[in-house]
């Protein structure tokens, strides 16, 4: 067989390898971006001084996401989940950092994911990269409802 012949079915192999390649990491960039732009799926709800969600509602390892407008129109956002011990959890849909954005989060495999700048942090997450950390929302449990006072939600209505 002819050298240049070699050199050409060398040469086309690569090819096809760093179009591959490119392809798979093309694809991982698309999910990850898309991940962060699309924004989650908010339930409304409503209530004059608290907001009464049902326990069965939330399972453990969710996260989900609500709505609630003040008397005056407002669209405060915040989520509520589960941890995998069953301990209900709750959070703005803001952080200090990067609300002046206006993105909030996302979820992916049981993570918030800022929709700004991409940090991933659990619900329960104390701290953190830089003030990008979930606000926590208190809220109670008892019996089949997860009941979270409006007051504790207009405290942050500048977020939003």
């Amino acid at each position: 067989m002819q050298p240049w012949i070699v050199m050409a079915r060398s040469k086309a192999k690569l090819t096809g390898r760093l179009v591959i390649a490119s392809a798979v990491i093309l694809t991982a960039v698309t999910m990850a971006l898309a991940a962060i732009g699309v924004g989650p799926r908010f339930t409304r709800v409503n209530g004059k001084d608290a907001i009464r969600i049902a326990s069965a509602d939330v399972h453990r390892g969710d996260i989900r996401f609500f709505s609630y407008r003040d008397d005056t129109g407002k669209e405060i956002r915040f989520i509520l989940g589960r941890s995998e011990s069953g301990q209900a959890q709750g959070a703005l849909d803001a952080c200090q950092q990067c609300a002046q954005y206006r993105k909030g989060y996302t979820s992916s495999r049981g993570f918030l994911v800022c929709r700004f700048c991409g940090n991933r942090y659990r619900l329960d997450a104390t701290a953190g990269l830089g003030s990008c950390a979930p606000i926590k929302l208190p809220l109670h449990e008892s019996g089949k409802s997860i009941t979270v006072e409006t007051s504790d939600l207009m405290k942050h209505r500048g977020l939003f």
